[in-house]
């Protein structure tokens, strides 16, 4: 479950012959519901939209899986008249997830909820790399596209390197580096419709060269017998075992994962904000309960993060409780 694998191990499952657990079929049935949603409602967007519209990340790379045993809960659109798609959208009664937080500069626009549709839509304006890089033109990726997989007239995907190169940045922008097994099965499944000299060259251009080495190199590694690199050992350690990241594996990923996805001196430069992220109390936090929560920690440094996290609130809330009363 921690690597978002369910459908595709159900199907797995099925080819050789052996009864699928209910929790398996149930993401399963999630996966092809997601399939048979995605291709009205984009065809809906379409028929909202003015401009080119690229259909990127989830609903275009379940189709290279087998069965198309991927499940996804939103559609990834880059709109280079994003801005008034969005609000076409809204006009047609699509409404603004509640409780967002992102800043107006983000790569996409505010999460979409379709009436009466449990699919969302994310309206992106930028393509998809690091908050530290600076994008490449939308317009580069829209060009380059190729019609996509879904058949659905009007929508098209990014060319594979491109798709390729996004699909490895994406876990970097949102400081998970290598999380999950699905992550590089996607990165993985698109880079072999793209020849290694333009992915490499398009990389450097980007400014994304080492995260697509690593992430390349870690998936070569787990997938085609590849040597074991720094990265997996360090940032990918929960991988190969197919299981959750622990405590420890957490703390690495965050001290480290800079040295793959910047420059050497620019990591440098970065460490003083991991250190005050990870010494000093989050917001609202006090400093009792900072301390506490790094004493749990390293009283379990092997836990699982899920498990870890139900302790320590189990916890939390019982000292708090204790405090009332």
């Amino acid at each position: 479950m921690a690597h978002k694998l369910g459908p595709l191990a159900a199907y797995r499952l099925r080819r050789l012959d052996r009864p699928v657990p209910a929790a398996l079929e149930s993401e399963e049935q999630l996966a092809r519901m997601a399939v048979l949603t995605a291709i009205p409602l984009l065809r809906r967007i379409r028929d909202l939209a003015d401009g080119p519209l690229v259909l990127v990340k989830g609903a275009e790379v379940a189709s290279l899986y087998p069965g198309r045993a991927r499940s996804f809960s939103d559609l990834d659109l880059f709109a280079v008249q994003g801005h008034a798609l969005h609000e076409s959208l809204k006009a047609a009664g699509f409404s603004e997830v509640k409780g967002q937080e992102m800043a107006d500069d983000y790569r996409h626009l505010p999460t979409l909820e379709a009436p009466r549709l449990w699919l969302k839509v994310e309206i992106h304006t930028k393509p998809i790399v690091p908050d530290r890089v600076p994008p490449p033109p939308l317009e580069e990726v829209v060009e380059a596209s190729i019609p996509s997989a879904l058949g659905v007239e009007g929508i098209s995907a990014p060319h594979p390197v491109h798709h390729a190169l996004m699909l490895a940045a994406h876990g970097w922008d949102d400081y998970e580096p290598l999380s999950t097994l699905r992550d590089l099965i996607d990165v993985a499944a698109v880079s072999q419709h793209a020849s290694d000299a333009e992915l490499a060259r398009t990389a450097q251009a980007w400014g994304v060269e080492g995260i697509w080495r690593a992430t390349h190199d870690v998936a070569n590694a787990l997938f085609a017998g590849g040597r074991q690199t720094a990265a997996l050992r360090l940032l990918g350690r929960h991988l190969p075992d197919v299981r959750e990241r622990t405590v420890l594996d957490n703390h690495l990923q965050r001290w480290l994962h800079p040295y793959w996805e910047l420059p050497f001196h620019q990591a440098l430069l970065a460490t003083p904000e991991t250190i005050r992220a990870e010494l000093f109390p989050e917001p609202g936090e006090s400093w009792k309960d900072k301390l506490q929560r790094v004493k749990h920690a390293l009283l379990r440094p092997g836990r699982s993060m899920s498990t870890h996290t139900e302790s320590w609130r189990r916890e939390a809330t019982g000292t708090r409780d204790r405090q009332v009363k």
